[in-house]
């Protein structure tokens, strides 16, 4: 995330090697945002993550791995015409 008013840089979600960003959602109401990752971690063995981060506070508020049935269907990629 960077934040224009102040210039600072803070990482929403770090899950690791091989696990990649996947779908991203926010709760505007409460200005959460949360990161859904997913992938081969290392390689190796298949790793969903959920993390959610607190727009107000700047910082990472829960990171917690999920089984990745128990999550519901990522929204669609919207590609920009311009």
């Amino acid at each position: 995330m960077r934040y224009p008013a102040t210039g600072r840089v803070s990482v929403a979600a770090k899950p690791g090697d091989y696990v990649y960003p996947n779908d991203v959602r926010m709760n505007a109401q409460n200005d959460l945002l949360y990161v859904k990752a997913s992938g081969l971690a290392a390689g190796i063995w298949q790793e969903t993550w959920l993390f959610e981060y607190d727009l107000r506070r700047q910082q990472l508020v829960a990171r917690q791995e999920v089984v990745e049935g128990a999550l519901p269907a990522e929204c669609p990629e919207v590609i920009s015409r311009q």
